[in-house]
């Protein structure tokens, strides 16, 4: 393993931090430097790499968006063709900043003070469980009960999948008990950029997250993993998860690039002073032909049902939602213009500002609602309410992208009955997939991608220019892996990413 992943720098204003007597300002360790110091740059730098590359590769894959075919000359070509190997850019992208992201939870857990900052150290498991059931959910086995110990272990052992996975259910369980049960020397503060320190709406957080990890392993067979996942299961009866929007906001504005919102900055209409398109991000994306023929009603999915937040989410094009085709050329007489781009919040035409300082979303309530719903319907002895919180979760989609209680009601009731409606024929897991490719497509894609892995919902084509007869099972590790720790990475190659094997994540084997 890379050393620059595990050492944790202090990437963040030193500033306003207070550190020890005698300790070099320009040069803290990292003992140094109190938890409460690391926790905005944690989430801060986490969320970032969540709204990146891996937020952008599962909205191809997942045939949401498309390239502008009519600006660039071969638009997600790699994305498209899966071309998939140990350097293809977004995994390895993801791979190293998620782990920079992580090694700083754990310097907060990790601390010779955690004891007196319990609470922030509450906080860090739970976001470290957050991110790093995605490095398994995409990678498969990894590097995490030897990570993060910097210099002390440059070549850590990769962990089977499912041994991590139990590894964060107990870490989730360590948190809540630490809010249940400890008052810390130091309490959580406005350096807790999400939600300032309110430590119920923490454990709300914890147990959805629980709930999604133990959600994920519903497939698996092997009789151990099924009676540990059934007991935690049992613990999450009657408690409460998340029903808000969880935002982020460390002070985002528009000063320079660095200070946007990361999500704005990536695929926002301009540039951070709003002189010029942002010609890499919102000028890149379309959205898909397939994507749109589904908002639109006139997929067999969807027959006849329109989305009314379509019009919220992309702009209109001829007075209707019009997408690319993946891998397909230019239409002779088309233009760049005859085709839908991203509207809400990632365009702003009638201001000078360019939406810089908007919140982020570390979970939606309807992330939340979705998988509650998904819960109630396969463990109906544990959860209830799947219908109920099935349309909370639509209720929630349409008002944080700016839609009405009414207009999800009629959508709802158009939709019931269509094969990705609630009574539809594809099943109701079918219909909770539909409404999290919807739902999340702003603001989690990743997760759709993976349960897309795991159910085979929503239906979703390769693009036209495809090598691959799928989509890709996982991720295959960065090359600097296999040239910097050989002796513990797993050699993956890109033949075993598009069929089920040993390396395939453990919950999706079978």
């Amino acid at each position: 393993m890379k050393k620059y992943i595990y050492v944790a720098v202090a990437a963040f204003s030193l500033a306003s931090c207070e550190l020890d007597d005698n300790t070099a300002v320009n040069n803290p360790s990292v003992e140094a430097v109190s938890p409460d110091r690391y926790l905005s740059a944690a989430e801060t730098s986490n969320y970032g790499v969540e709204v990146s590359d891996i937020f952008e590769l599962s909205n191809i894959w997942m045939n949401n968006w498309a390239g502008n075919v009519y600006y660039f000359a071969s638009p997600m070509s790699a994305e498209y063709q899966m071309q998939v190997t140990s350097a293809f850019a977004p995994a390895n992208n993801f791979w190293n900043n998620s782990y920079l992201a992580m090694s700083r939870y754990a310097n907060i857990y990790n601390s010779p003070k955690a004891g007196e900052y319990s609470h922030h150290a509450a906080i860090a498991k739970i976001l470290m469980a957050n991110s790093m059931q995605y490095i398994v959910d995409f990678y498969g086995d990894a590097p995490f009960s030897e990570a993060f110990q910097r210099e002390a272990n440059l070549t850590p052992k990769y962990d089977k999948g499912e041994d991590i996975y139990r590894s964060l259910v107990l870490m989730l369980n360590d948190a809540i008990a630490s809010i249940d049960n400890t008052t810390p020397v130091v309490a959580v503060g406005n350096e807790d950029v999400i939600l300032q320190g309110d430590m119920a709406a923490w454990k709300k957080v914890a147990n959805t997250i629980k709930l999604r990890l133990l959600l994920r392993q519903s497939k698996v067979t092997n009789s151990s993993i099924k009676s540990f996942v059934d007991s935690q299961l049992q613990s999450l009866q009657g408690q409460q998860f998340v029903t808000t929007n969880i935002s982020i906001n460390p002070g985002y504005g528009n000063a320079n690039a660095d200070q946007q919102n990361p999500l704005i900055n990536n695929y926002g209409y301009v540039n951070f002073d709003a002189s010029a398109i942002n010609t890499n991000g919102w000028r890149y994306i379309m959205i898909s032909n397939h994507f749109a023929t589904l908002l639109n009603g006139s997929n067999a999915k969807t027959s006849g049902t329109v989305d009314t937040r379509r019009g919220l989410m992309y702009l209109a094009a001829g007075g209707t939602i019009r997408g690319i085709n993946q891998g397909e050329g230019q239409i002779p007489g088309a233009t760049e213009s005859s085709f839908s781009r991203m509207g809400w919040k990632f365009l702003n035409h009638q201001s000078p500002t360019t939406n810089s300082d908007i919140d982020g979303y570390v979970m939606t309530a309807a992330e939340s609602y979705l998988l509650q719903a998904e819960a109630a319907v396969l463990y109906p002895a544990i959860f209830s309410g799947a219908q109920v919180n099935y349309a909370n979760a639509v209720n929630a989609s349409f008002a944080l992208l700016g839609g009405t209680a009414a207009q999800a009601a009629t959508y709802l009731n158009s939709l019931s009955t269509k094969p990705y409606g609630w009574n539809g024929s594809d099943g109701q897991i079918a219909a909770i997939q539909y409404q999290r490719m919807v739902a999340l497509h702003y603001f989690k894609p990743q997760e759709t991608y993976i349960n897309y892995l795991k159910t085979g919902y929503p239906e979703t084509p390769l693009a036209l220019t495809a090598t691959q007869p799928n989509k890709p099972w996982r991720l295959i590790y960065p090359g600097r892996e296999y040239n910097t720790n050989s002796a513990n990475v797993p050699v993956v190659n890109q033949a075993d990413v598009f069929v089920k094997n040993q390396f395939t994540p453990f919950w999706n084997r079978n």
